[in-house]
């Protein structure tokens, strides 16, 4: 028996939904505030669920082999939603999140390189560094400290972002970014002419949709930036903004423009901090919960580091500390649903998928999903072991996407994720406030709606 189970597991948090089937107004009402709380207990069980919005069909594909035919299998008739795009373009204009066909391929080939091994060994110092500042910071706090850890999260894992996006150039922008990135969640709703799919125009205007200038101030400092490193072309590209202007296609030759720069930027900084920041948020309110699997873990640290400073190369040997953060972003994934539209009538499961319906992949139900995972709704990180792993269906588990369109930054999220692991716990327990409520909300990312108060133990 598992350790884990020898112990009664705690209730976990969980969205609060109306009782019953959601009225047309309440879906409406509920869709906008947490896209999570639209799915009633059942929804965890089935395969496929077919629904219509009006006269718009829409599909919860809850079925691994399913989830591979539309990302694998038959990806080339499936787009990215026009939904998500109408949510995430006016933000992050047209970077990998948002792209299509051949301007997808050839960005993701010239951003290649960037995420590749040797560049991740080159990010973790960045990594190390950042967070030994923040640990420096709740030094100085008073005895037990009192903290948000979801706030410290986001504004640790943005430094990171900056300093390896623009290194020296950073510190300016983390503000800037910070405030954009915040506006944004907050105000990116779907109206149901967005649902509904009518017209971009349209949709603008019969809802009075104010265009969202979240991200004016970042673009002015990029456009600054851009212009600063165009006039330095022979500057050596040690930073990411850097490698992004001077990289080249590798089948053309050509590279990308300034406009396509800044989408990339801002892509990766709306992906890359937001969604590893909330995986170590929900991390730490786990951990807070099971003190048996927080003490495996510190077994472990202090194991393999004896009282240092991690380092990239001793991350094959924080095997449970890997197992911790996957099995925190399985019951709490950060990117909770993937949307797509098929450009074709396709079949899945016995049902007629037509052309333009929303299809809809949501690991927050495949995750929990009780055919899939043993007692689907208990932290038990011991289900990331290599043997449990193979004897699952590969597509179960989701949290970075999967087939062509696998997030292209995934590695250097893990990467960041247990190394900002491994430094605080080696040096902190955080336990969560009482009486603080905890609720998943799901916007463009899964976040803890009222933030985490813990308090702050120091261990010897």
């Amino acid at each position: 028996m598992n350790e884990i189970d020898t112990v009664q597991s705690p209730t976990l948090a969980m969205p609060s939904r109306p009782e019953g089937r959601l009225t047309l107004r309440q879906f409406l009402r509920v869709v906008r505030d947490n896209t999570l709380a639209t799915y009633p207990s059942e929804a965890f069980d089935e395969d496929i669920i077919a629904r219509r919005l009006l006269w718009r069909r829409r599909f919860i594909i809850n079925e691994p082999n399913a989830v591979r035919h539309v990302l694998l299998d038959n990806a080339a008739n499936y787009t990215k939603s026009e939904l998500s795009r109408r949510l995430l373009e006016p933000g992050l204009g047209r970077g990998l999140l948002t792209s299509e066909g051949e301007t997808w391929r050839r960005h993701r080939r010239i951003m290649a390189p960037a995420f590749d091994h040797r560049s991740i060994i080159g990010y973790a110092p960045i990594v190390t560094e950042v967070t030994a500042g923040l640990l420096e910071r709740w030094d100085a706090l008073p005895d037990p400290g009192e903290i948000d850890v979801a706030a410290a999260m986001m504004h640790t894992t943005l430094h990171i972002i900056s300093r390896a996006m623009f290194s020296s150039d950073s510190d300016d922008i983390v503000d800037v970014v910070e405030r954009g990135v915040g506006q944004y969640q907050a105000t990116v709703r779907p109206s149901l002419l967005d649902l509904l799919h009518f017209p971009v125009w349209l949709a603008q205007l019969l809802s009075f949709r104010q265009p969202i200038g979240a991200f004016d101030e970042f673009d002015k400092s990029v456009d600054r930036l851009l212009s600063t490193r165009g006039r330095e072309p022979n500057r050596e590209p040690k930073d990411l903004l850097g490698r992004l202007v001077a990289a080249r296609d590798s089948e053309t030759g050509g590279g990308m423009t300034a406009k396509e720069v800044r989408d990339q930027v801002v892509t990766i900084f709306m992906a890359g901090h937001e969604t590893t920041a909330q995986a170590l948020s929900w991390t730490w309110y786990l951990l807070s919960l099971h003190p048996a699997a927080e003490a495996k873990l510190h077994d472990e640290l202090s194991a393999v580091l004896g009282g240092r400073t991690p380092r990239y190369e001793d991350l094959t040997n924080l095997r449970y500390t890997r197992m911790v953060i996957e099995e925190s972003m399985r019951l709490y994934p950060p990117a909770h649903t993937m949307a797509r539209e098929p450009i074709a009538t396709d079949h899945i499961l016995g049902h007629r998928i037509p052309a333009g319906a929303l299809v809809l992949i949501v690991p927050w139900l495949l995750h929990r999903k009780p055919s899939l995972w043993e007692h689907p709704d208990r932290f038990d990180p011991e289900r990331f072991s290599p043997e449990r792993v193979l004897a699952r269906p590969r597509y179960a588990y989701i949290p970075f996407g999967a087939g062509q369109r696998i997030c292209i930054g995934a590695a250097f999220a893990m990467t960041e994720a247990m190394l900002i692991l491994a430094m605080i716990a080696r040096c902190y327990r955080l336990h969560l406030k009482p009486g603080h409520l905890v609720e998943p909300q799901g916007l463009i990312t899964l976040r803890p709606r009222y933030g985490l108060r813990v308090t702050l133990e120091r261990r010897q």
